[in-house]
């Protein structure tokens, strides 16, 4: 089973392919930079694949250096998250630097690959490259200095996200700093899987769902797909794991391929029971609005305006596109504010006014 074990970054690449389509319509700053994320593992996990089907050195030196790229690239992006999430800006000194270095870097494994890589070895998944110690110290240096600034920022936030759980990304970040370190494994000659494909997709697909935790639209036919592709790259790849624990078992092959089946259908299930939760946001108060007509997302809108955050906060927090806010807010306005004429700008204002005036009504104890 361990000659089909490209099927396994395979999976999780397509997966952030999904991820990705399902994010490049939305255009915050910050959907934008998790496009990138999402793409760059997406590439990452697909030279993984054709790197373990490599079926010489050459070849695989070619698909070392295409991952490269994407591995390079990881770590600044992976700043640039933890910046945003702390209340800082994007681009800043930190993830300047962390780019600069790791595009010399990129550079340099690209034009003296030998100097990062002795050679290849032929292991029970596929073709790995083995580095040589300057390799792996360079190599593994950049992302430890841009781990090492993403545990500051969130451990030191400026300003503390609420849209994200403190306790939740700084988990999901050591989960995925391990996951692609443990790529070095097979680097160094263990005949060991990777398993970051599988660490890398299943948090890209759970960070997808989490984002849209606040969202009362319908969860887009990418999110499916992408949960029914990291749900086959889980079960196949604790199937290789069973297979390689029991290898004199007598039933082996059918213990391996039931463990799969199971694997691939509960975490199926997680996913889809996690998606079509409703999880409403805890404002301290329910607007009165039933007699308007309004949708579940547009309440929602209501809600989050009444609660005074600004257009670019609520763009994040459902998980959507200007535009698609700019209809939203369309609809509201003609349900609400029929009689109006006035500019959007205008109209915002007075819906926030009577939000605000709907808020007072209902915070008056009953007497």
């Amino acid at each position: 089973m361990t000659n089909i074990f490209f099927l396994v970054p395979l999976f999780a690449s397509l997966a952030n392919v999904s991820c990705f389509i399902e994010n490049i319509t939305r255009d915050h700053r910050f959907h934008r930079l998790l496009s990138v994320f999402y793409f760059t593992i997406g590439v990452q996990n697909a030279a993984t694949a054709a790197l373990c089907l490599a079926p010489d050195e050459t070849t695989g030196l070619a698909f070392w250096i295409f991952q490269c790229h994407s591995f390079f690239l990881l770590a600044p992006v992976l700043v640039s998250l933890c910046s945003f999430c702390t209340g800082r800006k994007l681009f800043n000194k930190a993830t300047i630097i962390i780019a600069i270095y790791a595009l010399i870097v990129d550079l340099l494994c690209s034009s003296i690959p030998k100097n990062f890589v002795y050679e290849f070895a032929l292991l029970s998944f596929g073709m790995a490259p083995l580095l040589t110690v300057f390799g792996g110290i360079l190599g593994g240096s950049v992302h430890f200095f841009a781990i090492t600034i993403s545990l500051y920022f969130v451990l030191s936030p400026l300003e503390w996200n609420s849209f994200f759980d403190r306790k939740t990304f700084i988990i999901a970040l050591c989960v995925w700093w391990f996951g692609l370190f443990s790529n070095f494994l097979p680097m160094y000659g263990f005949n060991f899987p990777p398993f970051h494909p599988v660490v890398d997709a299943t948090l890209s697909v759970l960070f997808s769902i989490y984002l849209n935790r606040f969202n009362a639209s319908r969860p887009s036919v990418y999110s499916l797909i992408a949960s029914i592709l990291i749900s086959l790259a889980v079960g196949l790849f604790v199937g290789i794991l069973v297979l390689g624990i029991l290898p004199g078992f007598p039933f082996k092959e059918l213990a391996t391929s039931i463990v799969t089946t199971l694997t691939s259908l509960l975490f199926f299930a997680y996913l889809f029971k996690t998606t079509f939760k409703d999880e409403k946001p805890n404002f301290s108060f329910s607007l009165s609005l039933g007699d308007f007509g309004l949708s579940k997302q547009e309440l929602r809108i209501c809600e989050l305006i009444a609660e005074g955050h600004s257009r670019s906060f609520i763009r994040l927090i459902l998980n959507v596109s200007d535009g698609t806010l700019r209809n939203h807010l369309k609809n509201i306005y003609s349900k609400v504010l029929p009689e109006s004429n006035s500019t959007s700008k205008d109209q915002l204002q007075r819906l926030t006014v009577f939000l605000s005036k709907q808020k007072l009504v209902e915070d008056v104890p009953d007497k």
